[in-house]
């Protein structure tokens, strides 16, 4: 067919053409011989009508799709369109028009061709083919030339139909040219970035914008943050929401909620913290979305603590069939997966409960801290979804062939990158930097939706969403006490009583497999005894915690721990002698054995355990047996560690309040600062047992509207939060009256999820071992505000005008001690503990000389966020379509593999930027279809550098930015050779090949897709 026509080309002068699509490949298949024909006219049409105007224009934008589709193939083999500038110009100068027959159904194949010669004349060629590449070179086709007289009917019939065809030359000219023309720099950046964000979050659709109750009171980046969820958990079932602490996280799980429940009619379980079930997602609930409350609905709310009751189990075992999507407030409380138990009957930890349950179903994770320690934190929550596959992740764009290999893998590049860490040494991974690194990576890129407070504020300047409401924090202030001045002589024995070949205490009773008479081996697996040490190393931490918190909460840990011991003796010493052993202890002991500890050893409403309850119950479960466990060592240690106790015991007795320096510095900042005096503070303990001895001191001494909570405070807690922070949930002073609360201490059950503004001061009593639970604990006060509700404190407390948008912490640090409880932590946790400057103390060293302070600027960008390279682009990108309006729409109407070239921003140096899709598996499609189908849409999009030079491709792409960044004045500049630039393309294409396509397993045939390229000479 393509001979037949190129034959033609050369004796004809013009060409009437009847198809059904028109494609330019059909042009350049006649390989310029197209040119000497003087005029080509192209009739198209369809199978259906398209009488009606409306019908008319779907028929000419699925015929300019068509066109564009067939220019976009092209580029792919001919990279800059080689020969259809010509076309262009042909179709510009009339040589070449186009026109569509609209009236009725039209499905003719005709090319009639007139000679230039009377005596060649004119023939036709009638069949199947249609004008376009695979028309005329690759399909099986049967078409029939025609001669003589029926010519001029034939002639006659096309003269006929182009009458009355409707004139569509200018639209396929626009096509064209679409792809020819010369683009700027400034449109090939600008093109990079959307592209590079359109890979990342998914567009709000129509129900959104019309329908949806939720979505009209969302800031921009939660609406992105909503989309980027559920662009997430549609390509691997699940996805973690992890903006900072006091960013909305609960209104984009409120958006959520709305979507799957309102819109699409599906079953949602929420299970959320305790504290937060009423007070906030209840709350928020009934008041934005009350309808769901009523009759039959599709949402259950359960806390955590649900998950183990065995009251709930039924229920929520219908909830395991039911639902379709299971979303979690607060994931990280599901970081450390504790035993499994033989089967669903038997679960011993709330993640395992909450994993069976989460089966098949799509898991949105909320939380700010994925990470508390270690990156098995973040890989326990996904594998709630991926259901410990170590495969995964092999599909897609991450090729994650193995999820725990990956892990480990990662963990150890981030402490050899940022800590310089030894193989002997442990390290935990917080701090900006680490957060940078882990932010960057493909894994958490492909399943965490994560803005830092720093991009918000400056993403809602850009959006013009009012004044960005967040308070001014200030520099903590350090309120300094000496261990040394308040414990005395007890100082001294908890150091020495570390500083023994077991430290503190031996714990023989749980770590029995210390005592095995065999090997270890064939009892117990290397996980089981490393857990078990694991939790002597807890409890030991534990008591070093709690001396530094009060002598109250040391004193009940002794007590509870005494107890323990003495239990298991009795049920363990068997022979004459160790039972005279125990009760020459006891005699030795009476007077003190006559004290009763304030709280019950067992009651279940404790939260601060020495070790998780699970545990415990494991341990206590078998009395040991003497053929296999040297049971008679076990009891010589445990009277050991009896004795020591006894000894810190006697020496707490003498211990009174009117001795304790750091109550008395609290005291003294409630009654003499002239801030934390009038007005209300959050006091935050980690020990209730530090809690309540607070709360019962400032109460003695005097200080009004005190209130205590921790886990095992009885009553509504909703009712607590409430009354101390009344404005910002739903109430106010008046109502609360004289019940309102000043001074609140807690535990940290309620640092997270809660909206306690109303308080500007908070005050931590305890020194912070860990960063992570810091900022939970200002993100209680320190959190994005509400102009309204602010207007009303202002209103009826017209005193807190120059309190309202600041914050204030103070920290309780022992200055001069500090060094040695460092040292003493280091010794029983076997890691390294870095607390930053925070803490007040400047100029200080820690552990090793190496090991200086992180400085307050680090930890702010710690809280606040640094900025990610990702989020400065999106800034970027925000600012480029504020300031052009219609950019976007332009962006739309580009073909792929726009080109454009500028100077490099390093002299001398030669480069090549190219932004491609890159393909996945798509799932949706394949569950269409039934085939195995891979699309652009499904993956992502990468950005990638060639140097010239060097032959290397980089891949990073903020780095890539300052390259290629421009504006509508950069110059166009292109300078490398066709050939060459063609020959950089494939260079890179095959390294995607190698180092993606393969990785993640694509077909044979399935490749990446050009979205723009841009020349750096």
């Amino acid at each position: 067919m393509v001979r037949y026509l190129r034959d033609w080309c050369a004796l004809s002068k013009r060409f009437d053409i009847a198809t059904g699509y028109f494609e330019i490949g059909s042009l350049l298949a006649l390989e310029g011989e197209w040119a000497k024909v003087e005029k080509i006219r192209v009739l198209m049409g369809d199978e259906v009508s398209r009488r009606t105007k409306k019908a008319f224009e779907r028929g000419l934008a699925e015929i300019s799709a068509r066109l564009d589709e067939s220019l976009d193939r092209e580029k792919s083999k001919n990279h800059f369109l080689k020969g259809v500038d010509a076309v262009a110009d042909a179709i510009s100068a009339k040589q070449i028009e186009c026109r569509v027959y609209r009236k009725d159904k039209f499905h003719a194949k005709a090319y009639i061709t007139h000679a230039h010669l009377d005596v060649v004349g004119s023939s036709a060629l009638v069949g199947s083919s249609n004008f376009t590449l695979p028309g005329l070179t690759q399909n099986i086709e049967l078409n029939v030339q025609v001669t003589g007289t029926p010519v001029a009917v034939l002639q006659e019939w096309f003269e006929e139909h182009w009458d009355e065809a409707e004139d569509v030359t200018p639209e396929l000219l626009n096509v064209v040219e679409k792809h020819t023309r010369d683009y700027q720099p400034f449109e090939v950046y600008a093109r990079s970035l959307q592209q590079y964000f359109l890979g990342h979050e998914e567009t709000a659709g129509e129900w959104e914008k019309r329908n949806s109750r939720i979505f009209p009171i969302l800031a921009k980046y939660q609406r992105d943050g909503y989309g980027g969820l559920l662009k997430r958990a549609e390509k691997y079932g699940g996805a973690f929401l992890c903006d900072g602490v006091g960013l909305g996280k609960t209104f984009v799980g409120l958006m959520l909620i709305e979507r799957f429940v309102v819109h699409e009619g599906k079953n949602v379980a929420l299970f959320v913290p305790k504290a937060a079930k009423e007070a906030v997602w209840e709350r928020e609930l009934k008041k934005r979305l009350p309808h769901l409350f009523k009759g039959f609905a599709n949402l259950r709310i359960y806390s955590h603590t649900d998950l183990m009751r065995s009251a709930m189990r039924e229920e929520l075992d219908q909830i395991a069939k039911q639902a379709d999507v299971i979303i979690v407030d607060e994931a990280h409380h599901f970081r450390n997966t504790g035993i499994r138990g033989l089967d669903v009957e038997e679960r011993k930890s709330r993640y395992w409960r909450l994993y069976d349950i989460a089966e098949g179903k799509q898991v949105f994770l909320l939380t700010a801290t994925p990470i508390n320690n270690r990156l098995t934190d973040f890989q326990h929550m996904v594998e709630l979804f991926s259901r410990h596959r170590a495969d995964y992740f092999g599909g897609g764009t991450l090729g994650i062939h193995s999820l725990p290999g990956y892990i480990r893998q990662l963990e150890k590049q981030i402490e050899g990158e940022i800590y310089g860490k030894s193989d002997d040494e442990r390290v935990e991974l917080i701090g900006a930097e680490v957060s940078t690194r882990l932010y960057a990576d493909p894994l958490i890129d492909a399943l965490v939706v994560q803005r830092s407070r720093s991009y918000v504020k400056e993403s809602m300047k850009r959006e013009g969403d009012g004044d960005v409401m967040f308070p001014e924090p200030r520099k903590p202030t350090v309120a300094e006490y000496s261990v040394r001045q308040t414990y005395g002589k007890l100082l001294e024995m908890v150091a020495n009583a570390f500083h023994k070949r077991e430290p503190l205490f031996v714990l023989g009773i749980y770590n029995p497999y210390a005592y095995y008479k065999g090997d270890t081996e064939d009892v117990a697996t290397a996980l089981e005894r490393g857990r078990l040490k694991q939790v002597v190393a807890l409890i030991r931490t534990s008591f070093l915690k709690r001396f530094e918190s009060s002598a109250e909460a040391f004193k009940q840990s002794c007590w509870r721990l005494l107890q323990k011991l003495l239990a298991w003796l009795e049920v363990h010493c068997e022979t004459d002698h160790e039972k005279a052993q125990l009760d020459r202890w006891k005699r030795k002991h009476a007077k003190l054995l006559g004290y009763k500890p304030d709280r019950d050893l067992f009651d279940a409403d404790v939260d601060e355990d020495l070790i998780p309850a699970e545990l415990i119950e494991d341990i206590e479960k078998d009395k040991l047996d003497r053929r296999e466990f040297k049971v008679e060592e076990i009891i010589t240690d445990s009277l050991a560690d009896l004795e020591q106790l006894a000894d810190f015991l006697y020496e707490l007795e003498k211990f009174k309040p009117s001795q304790d320096l750091k109550l008395k510095k609290l005291i003294q900042l409630l009654t003499k600062d002239p801030v934390l005096s009038k007005h209300k503070v959050l006091i935050f303990s980690e020990f209730g047992d530090t809690a309540r001895y607070l709360a019962a001191h400032l109460k003695e001494g005097g200080i009004d509207g005190v209130e205590q909570i921790d886990s095992g405070t009885k009553g509504d807690r909703t009712k607590v939060i409430q009354r101390f922070a009344p404005y910002y949930n739903d109430s106010s002073s008046k109502e609360q009256g004289d019940r309102e609360i000043r001074v609140l201490i807690s535990t940290d059950v309620l640092s997270e999820g809660l909206n306690l503004q109303d308080a500007t001061r908070l005050i931590n009593y305890d020194l912070h071992w860990n960063p992570v639970r810091l900022m939970q604990r200002i993100g209680r006060v320190d959190r994005r505000m509400n102009p309204e509700v602010e207007a009303r404190i202002l209103k009826d407390h017209p005193d807190q005008q120059g309190l309202r948008g600041t914050v204030a912490y103070w920290n309780f640090l022992p200055p001069e001690d500090l060094d040695e409880l460092l040292r003493l932590y280091g010794k029983v946790a076997h890691k390294t503990l870095r607390i930053s400057k925070t803490l007040g103390i400047e100029g200080r060293k820690l552990l090793r000389e190496d090991d200086d302070y992180e400085d307050l600027r680090n930890f702010n960008e710690q809280y606040e966020g640094q900025q990610s390279p990702d989020e400065q682009l999106h800034l970027e990108w925000q600012d480029l379509i504020k300031e052009h309006p219609a950019l976007e729409e332009m962006l739309n109407s580009f073909p792929n593999a726009v080109f454009s070239g500028k100077q490099n921003i390093k002299p001398g140096t030669r480069a090549v930027f190219f932004c491609y899709a890159r393909p996945a598996h798509d799932k949706a499609a394949s569950e269409r279809s039934g085939d195995d189908v891979w699309t652009a849409e499904a993956g992502d999009v990468q950005w990638y550098l060639y140097d010239v030079s060097s032959g290397k491709v980089f891949e990073d792409a903020p780095l890539m930015a300052e390259s290629i960044r421009s504006d509508p004045s950069t110059p166009r500049r292109v300078e490398i050779e066709r050939l060459q630039l063609s020959d950089i393309r494939s260079a890179v294409e095959k390294h995607i090949t190698k180092t993606f396509l393969r990785k993640v397993q694509a077909p044979l045939g399935v490749g990446p897709v050009l979205k723009a390229w841009m020349e750096l000479n």
